[in-house]
């Protein structure tokens, strides 16, 4: 799936691997278009992943606040047919700090779990966009699917862990991501406070299956190469790590890794042939 927007801006150096102080390096292997083109769509993949886990968080511990993306959203309050607690959450082209328009709707729907006998509410949330006629869409990108965030808290180091079996990503032209997905995020900064901009994760332990699908089937997996930050603070791409790095598998093709830079704000995501 070709992504028809902007997603990341390599430069030639690091998109090429062929500069060091000007020159270029000999016997370097060239990053092809392919893989730069599978690149962005893991990253729209994480973005999305980011993005929903926000929206649980932001609904079981800052509900009726509604910071970020989630102003200026409708929310209401129900249940489902089986009498879960939900929330429905209607975007109208709401534009976000990161410049991009949201629309659609998403459900987050709060399930139970019962643990060594005793009862914990909301220990799962699913966040789901399963209504054809109103998919939830960031920049034209729908999303399809239902999405698990189980634990979520505010306590100190806070890990919630993320599970998918089977979404869907949909672009404008109607190529398609089939993706499965799980991974943890640990709360490492800024959950004492209700100010989201000093909010800090560690993402690790990603395991994500792509079939991507566009003129050919592309399938590709992606596993953790180093431990990513996402900070919220960030607030131009508030759901893209700044630091770390994704292992890249593209199944009878090459592998390679996305350094996703630094950590700071201004960094752009690189490419490395694996050797």
């Amino acid at each position: 799936m070709k992504i028809q927007h902007t997603l990341i801006l390599i430069g030639l150096c690091a998109l090429f691997q062929a500069c060091k102080d000007g020159n270029p390096v000999e016997n370097e292997e060239l990053i092809t278009a392919k893989q730069q083109e599978i690149s962005n769509d893991v990253l729209e993949l994480e973005r999305f992943i980011n993005e929903l886990e926000f929206i649980a968080r932001s609904i079981k511990i800052y509900h009726p606040n509604q910071p970020g993306i989630l102003m200026g959203a409708t929310i209401s309050k129900g249940q489902t047919e089986e009498g879960k607690k939900k929330y429905d959450i209607l975007f109208n082209n709401i534009t976000g700090s990161d410049d991009k328009k949201r629309s659609g709707k998403l459900s987050v729907v709060f399930e139970d779990a019962v643990e060594n006998g005793n009862t914990v509410l909301g220990k799962h949330l699913h966040v789901r966009s399963d209504d054809d006629t109103q998919l939830f869409s960031v920049a034209g990108i729908r999303f399809k699917g239902s999405l698990i965030f189980s634990n979520i808290s505010n306590s100190d180091m806070a890990i919630t862990d993320h599970l998918n079996a089977q979404s869907f990503l949909i672009n404008p032209a109607g190529d398609q991501i089939r993706f499965s997905s799980a991974r943890k995020s640990k709360w490492k900064a800024g959950n004492a406070t209700p100010d989201i901009a000093d909010d800090v994760f560690e993402l690790s332990d990603q395991h994500y299956s792509l079939n991507i699908a566009n003129t050919t089937n592309e399938f590709v997996n992606v596993e953790p190469g180093a431990a990513a930050t996402l900070q919220h603070a960030c607030s131009e791409s508030p759901f893209l790590p700044k630091a770390g790095k994704l292992a890249i598998e593209h199944l009878g093709g090459k592998s390679w890794t996305i350094n996703l830079g630094n950590g700071d704000c201004s960094t752009l995501p690189a490419l490395e042939n694996s050797h």
